[in-house]
């Protein structure tokens, strides 16, 4: 039995999780994702104590130093050893912020700059607390400009290893970054970055690498070829680097020098700027060679302006290139709110793959001028291979409202993420921003850049939309062929926790150890060496755990992927019936926590490896398992083709069988019910070739059952077969002890699905001329326990042959089949069986089953197969001559 516990914190805010009889309240706050202060797990410490305001408990076992009994008479408890028996409420002493793991703060001095070009600048930063601050090559800080509250957000361009930390800065003038570095930065400032933030970062593989580089956004791929450099790596890498004009291309000697100490790198680069000495003259797509790619087996890198990402994708898609993996990140000018004037001018026409558009002051329109810049960083995207993840919302303006439509909805592969805003007036352009938000011009419906005539960036490519942009200010996707297939789902998640374990080993401090472990040992209960004892629970406590290792590197642009990558559904959907799991999967949870809590980097990269391809192994078994379930035992090949086939009940059960069989037979399916399971239904199927639509509807009233089967009329022009499967009983117990209510809702549930059905679907029948309605009753007809539910399938019965007698003469045949005990797979959604708490509704429960069995000469249940074969047998051509009659399918019981 489970309890509500309220976890009220000091700073107002109360969270409220869900806590089993069997659990501590410390144990089910982690697995909520709710990291209360706690130590030593074994009520020694203490840390974990707090104040039940009301409520029931066990209070566990713990020693006095860790709670007095004055402390206990007062109400405090140990949160690590309580188990409730009551709803709770807690005070817990801590603010809410314990529940997250935020960006940290690094403090230090400007040590260089260097004037790399009239437009770019290379910024140097020591700070006091190096050791602390880890990062992935190709991650990005906010930087705080000295001398204002605002701050923009760059990218490391140094490696990972490296004591000083390096940057490069486009220089707009006007810009309130531009401004402090060209007027007012001296060696020596001290200046202030948090993070690291961004999941743009250099997976660990040996596949071979194309980087792409657009102005300053040779930054991140700079830290990535260090990184590769300092590792010896030999992959193959080719570099592309492209800038506006001559002066924009920055750190070629750098890059040389990189290229001759890398075993396997090549570069090359280009200018827009048709007067260029350079010796490719265009675009860096023109530069992308078949023998870059390898087959496709190459994994792609690119970060620069919108233009540049979408012009690179385009390319792709029009070449028809599918690349091992795609990881991009996007920069644009930050928006400014500084200007006053009313008259727009065009913005001068520029050629460039890459050029980032200076808007003259003067060009910029306002309907409430402001004093200072607007630094603007929008949300992050994570769509993958056409999966939406974040639904669409409208914002309403912060401060000012825009008078255009938004530029783009925010989405990847031509997902839509964010609806588009509209509103009054606008909001000119910032010329200092640097590396700041990209894709979309809007911002909680602020219009930040106004659309112009300006010359394209990069080659024109089609309109698509733009992906959502991270808090942290730069918009950052990845994109990988046939994501949602199990093994690249496992893959690119152990890409990702191989990048977040670098950023945590060795700085874990001992409390979040001790959640991570409790984590770990979650999942332990649900697998009994290398069987699933409840895969579900498995699914939700793994989840858990691999959510917690994203949420300690405090950077929730990685946590935000992991979520995308939509690992916990695809194993919901994929492990539902699984009964084999590798029975190292639980012992690498533990194993993992082990080598975290000792620092040992290494072999928390090999587990981490590992674990994903048992992963796989697991997931790929039970989709195997999965297929081979959905395939029905038997099969006439043909017999249903040019048939529409309405199955109700069709999410689970003997419904969704019939449906499967239906459509291995031919038939065209519509499949209705009222959970919204039956789309996954449909989708599978016609993910195997067959012509299916869901309809979610109730069909315990009129309304629900004619509105139902009109859709299912409307959609191919007529029903041929209609299979009422819709009914189950609900209470087992003796007829005395049902209630009013409890009988008129079995009534309800198994006898009105069926009626109203009918009366929905007889008009259209008539009109054609033919027709079968195929009716599920059931043998519990003769039955104890469930009188009301019998009574209700002896209705099915009596509408059964008084129908076939009424429509006869209309070429209607009605028919039905009444099923004995049949084994299925456990219900993703309960019939509303309330569960047995007395020994003596165990007894009466028992006791419909022992009769059941019983009643079968056979003695055994049938199978869904089996009920299948019978209804779809009366509802063939086979059966024509087969009509007002009831089929017991229940190994001899007749009912």
């Amino acid at each position: 039995m489970s309890h509500q516990v309220a976890l009220a914190f000091e700073d107002g805010v109360t969270r409220f999780i869900t806590c089993g009889e069997d659990q501590t309240v410390a144990d089910a706050s982690y697995r909520a994702r709710i990291n209360i202060p706690m130590d030593c797990r074994d009520g020694v410490c203490g840390t974990c104590k707090a104040l039940c305001e009301s409520g029931e408990f066990d209070g566990g076992s713990y020693l006095q130093d860790a709670l007095s009994p004055d402390e206990e008479s007062a109400g405090y408890v140990l949160t690590c050893q309580m188990k409730p028996r009551s709803e709770l409420v807690l005070q817990i002493a801590s603010t809410s912020a314990v529940a997250k793991t935020a960006a940290a703060t690094h403090r230090g001095t400007v040590t260089a700059l260097d004037r790399l070009s009239p437009s770019t600048v290379a910024l140097t930063v020591e700070i006091t607390d190096r050791a602390e601050l880890a990062f992935l090559p190709g991650q990005y800080v906010n930087i705080a400009v000295p001398g204002t509250d605002e701050s923009r957000s760059y990218s490391f361009s140094n490696g990972p290893a490296d004591e000083a930390l390096t940057f490069l800065v486009k220089i707009t003038p006007g810009g309130v970054m531009s401004t402090w570095l060209t007027e007012r930065a001296a060696v020596g400032d001290e200046i202030a970055l948090t993070g690291p933030h961004g999941s743009f970062f250099l997976r660990e593989s040996d596949d071979p690498l194309l980087l792409l580089a657009g102005g300053t956004g040779l930054a991140p791929i700079l830290s990535i070829l260090r990184t590769l450099d300092a590792g010896g790596s030999t992959r193959p890498v080719h570099l592309l680097y492209g800038a506006t004009t001559d002066a924009d291309v920055v750190e070629r000697e750098t890059i040389e020098l990189l290229a001759g100490s890398i075993q396997n790198m090549t570069w090359d680069h280009c200018v827009a700027d048709k007067a260029t000495t350079a010796q490719h003259q265009g675009y860096v797509t023109s530069l992308i060679e078949p023998g870059h790619l390898h087959d496709g087996a190459t994994a792609v890198y690119l970060c620069g302006p919108p233009p540049m990402v979408d012009a690179v994708r385009g390319h792709f898609s029009d070449e028809g290139i599918t690349p091992g993996g795609f990881y991009y990140e996007k920069f644009a000018l930050a928006a400014s709110r500084d200007a006053d004037v009313s008259d727009a001018v065009e913005e001068p026409e520029v050629e460039g793959e890459d050029q980032e558009v200076e808007v003259p002051a003067e060009a910029r329109t306002l309907t409430e001028p402001a004093e200072e810049d607007l630094l603007v960083l929008t949300g992050e995207g994570r769509d993958l291979a056409g999966q939406t993840v974040l639904p669409a919302a409208e914002l309403a303006a912060l401060g000012v409202t825009v008078s255009r439509t938004a530029d783009d909805a925010r989405g990847i592969c031509g997902q839509s993420l964010f609806g588009a805003v509209s509103g009054d007036g606008s909001v000119a352009l910032d010329p200092g921003g640097d590396l700041l938000v990209a894709g979309g011009r809007t911002v909680a419906g602020q219009d930040l850049f106004p659309a112009a005539d300006t010359a394209p960036l990069v080659a024109p490519v089609p309109d698509r939309p733009a992906s959502a942009v991270g808090t942290g200010g730069y918009q950052i996707g990845e994109e990988h062929p046939s994501v949602h297939e199990s093994d690249a789902i496992f893959d690119a998640r152990r890409a990702l926790e191989l990048g977040a374990l670098e950023l945590v080993v060795g700085r874990l401090t001992s409390q979040q150890v001790h959640g991570y472990r409790l984590l770990a040992e979650a999942t332990v209960p649900y697998v009994d060496g290398d069987r699933f004892v409840d895969a579900a629970g498995y699914t939700e406590t793994n989840a858990a755990f691999h959510d917690y290792l994203f949420t300690l590197t405090g950077n929730e642009h990685l946590s935000q992927a992991y979520r995308a990558l939509g690992v916990k559904g695809h194993m919901e959907q994929s492990l539902r019936t699984a009964t084999w799991c590798h029975p190292s999967c639980t012992r690498d949870h533990l194993d993992i926590v082990d080598a975290m809590e000792a620092g040992d980097r290494e072999e928390a990269r090999r587990l981490v490896g590992e674990h994903a391809d048992r992963s796989k192994e697991t997931t790929r078994r039970a989709m195997a398992d999965n297929t081979a379930a959905r395939r029905p035992r038997f099969v006439t090949p043909g017999r249903f083709d040019g048939r529409v086939v309405a199955v109700t009940g069709a999410a689970q059960g003997i419904g969704r069988r019939v449906a499967e069989r239906a459509a291995a037979e031919g038939a065209q399916l519509v499949l209705v019910d009222r959970s919204p399971l039956v789309h996954e239904v449909a989708g599978g199927l016609s993910a195997d070739g067959a012509k299916t639509l869901a309809v979610e509807a109730d069909l315990e009233s009129w309304d629900g059952a004619e509105a139902a089967l009109r859709e299912a009329a409307g959609w191919q022009g007529r029903v041929d077969v209609l299979v009422n499967n819709v009914g189950g009983a609900i209470h087992f117990k003796p007829f005395v002890e049902f209630t009013a209510e409890e009988i008129s809702a079995e009534i309800t549930r198994s006898l009105m699905p069926t009626l109203w059905c009918c009366r929905a679907v007889l008009p259209g029948m008539v009109g054609q001329g033919s027709g079968v309605i195929v009716n599920v009753s059931s043998a519990a007809t003769r039955g104890i326990h469930r009188i009301p539910y019998s009574a209700a399938k002896g209705g099915i019965n009596a509408i059964t042959a008084s129908l076939a007698l009424e429509y006869a003469d209309a070429g209607i045949r009605v028919v039905a089949t009444a099923p004995g005990g049949t084994e299925a797979p456990p219900r993703r959604i309960s019939r509303g069986t309330p569960e047995a708490r007395t020994e003596q509704e165990r007894e009466w429960f028992q006791a419909h089953i022992d009769q059941t069995l019983g009643s079968s000469l056979l003695g055994r249940y049938g199978t869904l197969d089996e009920q299948a074969a019978a209804i779809l047998f009366l509802a063939s051509d086979e059966a024509s001559y087969v009509t007002g009659t009831v089929l017991p399918v229940a190994g001899g019981d007749p009912g």
